[in-house]
């Protein structure tokens, strides 16, 4: 199911009054005849001031030819290098001092392989070409102990509708 029914929606908003189209040019053609200015307004505010086009040419020419001082953008090296210096400690220590236990497949909860395994989306024949047959036998199922606490964990995160489904 699409949600808020967005695939039912037949119109789409937008509404122009009745006869806009074909009155529509006759109307501009009638506003851009005509030459009034708008009322009250006595100047733009904008005043360029006189001669200004005439002498630009030659007030852009004098700017570009003088000679002004140059200044040189120094990188700040010094910082560059204690900031090289401070991440390279940070690293040093991160790599010494992070001195966990090794990660096992035991070590591993199974839920966290079960979810991973299920947002990766792989097919039951794909899983099924991980296991060889002579590896699995079916003592291995038959004397398997499964706590209540971990089968009740594992139920209360399994959809019901899934279960119903399946």
């Amino acid at each position: 199911m699409k949600k808020d029914k967005l695939n039912n929606i037949t119109s789409t908003g937008f509404k122009t009054p009745d006869n806009y189209f074909v009155s529509f040019e006759a109307k501009l053609q009638k506003r851009l005849s005509n030459k009034e200015t708008i009322e009250g307004v006595e100047h733009t505010g904008y005043v360029v001031p006189k001669g200004y086009f005439e002498s630009f040419e030659d007030n852009l020419l004098e700017n570009i030819n003088q000679d002004k001082p140059v200044i040189t953008l120094q990188p700040k090296r010094k910082l560059y290098y204690i900031a090289g210096i401070a991440a390279s400690f940070i690293l040093l220590f991160g790599v010494l001092f992070n001195l966990k236990k090794d990660i096992s497949i035991e070590s591993i909860d199974t839920l966290a392989i079960e979810s991973y395994l299920y947002q990766e989306d792989y097919s039951n024949d794909e899983l099924a070409s991980l296991f060889k047959p002579n590896e699995i036998s079916v003592n291995d199922f038959i004397d398997l102990n499964i706590s209540d606490e971990t089968l009740n964990q594992y139920l209360e995160t399994i959809d019901t509708e899934e279960l119903i489904l399946d």
